[in-house]
């Protein structure tokens, strides 16, 4: 997944052309910017095991925690 500043959930790796794995069992990624003054500075990239494993409640949850963690950076 390339850098964005939106969110980016992938729910099976393998149908994306241009996922660079760092390991071989990941098979769905979600990933959520954080921002600090409006300048996207770091990301929470989390991987799994398994095919489909984000749900649209795993992403709002992400993203609250980034807001949290933004306001400590």
């Amino acid at each position: 997944v390339t850098v964005s500043n939106k969110n980016v959930v992938v729910q099976d790796v393998k149908a994306q052309s241009n996922y660079i794995a760092c390991i071989i069992t990941v098979k769905s990624e979600i990933v959520v910017p954080i921002f600090v003054a409006g300048k996207n500075i770091v990301q929470i990239d989390i991987d799994s095991n398994t095919l489909n494993s984000f749900s649209k409640k795993d992403e709002e949850f992400l993203e609250f925690v980034c807001a949290k963690v933004a306001v400590l950076l």
